[in-house]
């Protein structure tokens, strides 16, 4: 933006926005994979805030749940955001529509194709207006362009006419030009309205399994994800669970990330309700009630699917209710998956607080119920299981109240994010150390580096123990890299940390004494 202008003699001033400079060392991050209205296709694109997301992938849109998810984890705190909008491939065709522009000056070309910004349903028969000015007080020919879609409209006032083409791929976010010809026009009129509509064309597919998949590929080279949801997964069907499992593979293998794991909205038959049996069958096994039904967790006594996999994968239940602008009166809020409010949720306390400590136990902002309640027996039944309920808490409102992984072995959530945050910076002090030489200097230095990174961790109360010895440990010299390791290149550094436990259960003795009097023991 330029306050004055650059042409008339003075000072000018130009706000320039700094350039988005992403940190790896992050993990307050959430990546988002879903269709959305609009935007770029298969591409990750990084938004903060809410504002931005609209601007580059549009409003809401009463089918899909990514866009409602996007906000709930800005409502609850987040306050960066990669979006992946998925689509089928060969299927992304735009509405177009060409402009006739003979016998207007200015214009370096005489035919023009405009095409919508990117595919989808959102641009189908959007309206554009065309103002052409060729008497201005500068004598130069300039347009007006307003384009409207059914829930946007854009604007854009005194383009001058030879920089037409760029000004409008530039800053348009809803249209695209392309000259179609090298003719310049040989005659001049002073004004002309011209009013386009792009076809019909420009419908996007909803996306298969394996659009996902090729999702899950494409955010593991986003350095700044560290929390991966899903909200639209549930419509693929059973195929489902195989994308978890490769999204939790994905994560487990890159050590810095989680995947956050939604129920889909209904039980299979014939169930009525995701009561705990039905969702310890969705998780574990295959429902004895339902042939086609695969358990998230199939195979696990399978070579082929490790186990430790879900260690870096957390499910959250039940659905959670919002208000929708779009519903009307008759349908004034919609039932979305949690994965977007809880992702906020962990966004928000991993700032306040840290990795190490658990998501849960704080308001959940932008719900107003849940789909489901679940009572204190069933709530014993799914905790170990590693199901994380929201619940509605007396004097809390809604809220997370769980922190657990879907692996038994590795528990908790929060040793998970502490872990995936130490490995991320522990990255970063070691990839400057590549190429040196592999000797005994260079295990010093990587000792060095890595002692200053448990350092602080320990003395933010993330790792348990008095003193450093009793939080961690760790190992560089001859006896971990033994000649032959050596010869391969490679230099090997073995870590061992004990995080802090967190507490999960609270127990209170009371007693009644001899008088009527009551004593709290413990």
């Amino acid at each position: 933006m330029i306050t004055r202008s650059a042409r008339a003699p003075g000072l000018a001033f130009e706000v320039v926005r700094p350039a988005i400079e992403p940190s790896p060392l992050r993990s307050d991050i959430a990546a988002f994979v879903g269709p959305t209205r609009r935007g770029p296709v298969r591409v990750p694109t990084r938004v903060e805030g809410w504002r931005e997301y609209r601007r580059a992938f549009g409003e809401l849109d009463r089918d899909l749940d990514t866009p409602y998810s996007v906000r709930g984890y800005f409502e609850n705190g987040g306050e960066v955001a990669w979006i992946y909008r998925t689509a089928p491939k060969g299927r992304d065709a735009v509405s177009s529509v060409t402009w006739d522009a003979t016998g207007l000056a200015g214009l370096e070309h005489r035919t023009f194709q405009i095409d919508a910004a990117s595919p989808g349903p959102w641009s189908r028969r959007a309206r554009i207006r065309i103002t052409y000015r060729g008497r201005t007080t500068t004598n130069t020919p300039t347009l007006d362009i307003t384009i409207r879609t059914d829930d946007e409209i854009e604007e854009h006032r005194a383009i001058r006419a030879s920089s037409f083409v760029e000004t409008i791929n530039t800053s348009s976010r809803l249209i695209r030009v392309t000259p179609l010809d090298i003719v310049t026009p040989s005659t001049t009129r002073a004004f002309l309205i011209k009013e386009l509509v792009l076809d019909a064309s420009g419908w996007i597919e909803a996306p298969a399994p394996e659009d996902y998949l090729d999702a899950i590929e494409a955010i593991s080279d986003v350095p700044e994800a560290a929390i991966i949801a899903f909200p639209d997964l549930h419509d693929v069907g059973l195929k489902a669970s195989d994308v978890y499992r490769a999204a939790a593979a994905s994560a487990d293998e890159l050590h810095d990330r989680l995947v956050l794991v939604d129920l889909p909205r209904d039980p299979p038959p014939p169930h009525l309700r995701w009561h705990a049996d039905a969702i310890t069958n969705w998780v574990n096994k295959d429902d004895p009630h339902d042939p086609e039904a695969i358990g998230l967790k199939r195979g696990e006594n399978d070579r082929s699917w490790a186990v430790r996999w879900w260690r870096s994968a957390a499910l959250y239940h039940p659905w959670v209710r919002v208000v929708d602008p779009l519903g009307g009166v008759a349908q004034p809020t919609r039932d979305i998956p949690p994965s977007g409010h809880v992702a906020g949720v962990m966004s928000r306390l991993d700032r306040e607080r840290g990795p190490h400590s658990t998501p849960a136990n704080a308001p959940t902002m932008g719900v107003i119920d849940l789909h489901e309640e679940y009572d204190e027996d069933e709530h014993a039944l799914l905790n170990p299981e590693g199901i994380d309920l929201l619940r509605c808490i007396p004097s809390l409102g809604f809220s997370v109240w769980g922190g657990r992984t879907l692996d038994r072995s590795a528990p908790f959530v929060a040793h998970r994010r502490l872990i995936h945050r130490l490995v991320r910076a522990i990255r970063r002090v070691a990839e400057p150390l590549v190429f040196e030489v592999n000797g005994p200097v260079l295990w010093f230095t990587f000792v060095r580096a890595v002692t200053a990174v448990l350092l602080e961790a320990w003395r933010s109360g993330s790792l348990s123990g008095s003193r450093p010895e009793e939080a961690f440990r760790v190992v560089c010299d001859e006896t971990t890299n033994p000649p032959e390791q050596v010869d391969l290149g490679r230099c090997l550094c073995e870590i061992e940390v004990a995080p802090a436990i967190p507490m999960e259960f609270i127990l209170i003795r009371v007693a009644l004494s001899r008088d009527g009097a009551l004593e709290v023991l413990s």
